[in-house]
């Protein structure tokens, strides 16, 4: 489990992060709705509270270019490249700060099914490289770990409200 988010976190709760971490949500909707929506990058800066904006060509081998909000830290654009993408269930992308030994991340999206109409979805962060431990010290980690958890919470609602408006 992971500890509550606040504004000044110990060094213990900043270092935790520093290897990655898994966010999930359940969403009340089918995988097909998640899908549609987490994959409509164009669209990301209608809902998402972290991911300000992004555009990708979803292929892999292709890159995707977001815009994550860092609060204190900044806004940073970020380019990845696609790994895996296996629709409706799970994509990943990594990218790398300048040099991929000083910072890589690699980033899987994951959605399963677990009633009639139900998704699980989930997020797994994945840091490696030289400069993982001055990051996680810096609290990067902390503020990016509560961004995905927003982004959770905004797809959440954003695939909820899709579902309701349909049905």
């Amino acid at each position: 489990m992971t500890p509550p988010m606040t504004n000044h976190p110990s060094r213990q709760q900043r270092l935790a992060l520093m290897k990655g971490w898994t966010t999930e949500v359940v969403i009340q909707a089918p995988p097909s709705v998640v899908w549609e929506q987490v994959t409509d990058f164009a669209a990301y800066s209608d809902w998402n509270p972290f991911v300000l904006a992004a555009t990708a060509q979803f292929e892999v081998g292709q890159s995707i270019r977001f815009l994550e909000d860092l609060k204190q830290f900044g806004q940073h654009w970020i380019t990845a490249k696609f790994l895996a993408i296996d629709p409706p269930h799970s994509f990943v992308w990594q990218g790398h700060f300048a040099a991929p030994f000083l910072f890589t991340v690699c980033h899987t999206f994951e959605l399963a099914a677990i009633a009639d109409g139900q998704t699980q979805f989930r997020q797994i962060h994945q840091n490696s490289g030289l400069l993982v431990p001055w990051l996680a010290w810096r609290g990067i980690y902390w503020v990016s770990h509560q961004g995905y958890l927003d982004f959770d919470q905004a797809l959440k609602a954003r695939c909820e409200s899709q579902v309701s408006n349909n049905g």
